[in-house]
């Protein structure tokens, strides 16, 4: 890009950027007025209206979600029935544990 004239005022906003990126990189930020300009904030009543929509989002798809998964409900009743049901006694000792320890932490 070529730029012609004696018009310096054209090139101060480039000259200041890169002032600005040379101090960053020398571990200086930025002035305060840029970092002014930079800031966003979120007002209260967004987040409260934001966490709403989340929190319905979520309840929605809980009411999706069946408490009891009756298929696996009657896959097991017909593992017990028919006797070809077992359990190792480790995997029972160790969820036993792992629950006791986790009502503790």
């Amino acid at each position: 890009m070529k730029i012609s004239g004696d018009k310096p005022y054209v090139l101060e906003p480039y000259i200041k950027r890169a002032g600005e990126k040379e101090k960053a990189s020398q571990g200086r930020g930025p002035d305060k007025q840029s970092s002014r300009l930079d800031r966003v904030e979120i007002s209260r009543a967004a987040r409260e209206r934001e966490t709403q929509e989340i929190t319905q989002k979520v309840k929605g798809l809980l009411e999706k979600v069946p408490d009891v998964r009756e298929d696996k409900v009657v896959g097991l009743k017909r593992a017990i029935e028919a006797g070809t049901y077992s359990v190792k006694g480790e995997d029972v000792a160790r969820k036993m544990i792992k629950e006791g320890i986790d009502e503790f932490a």
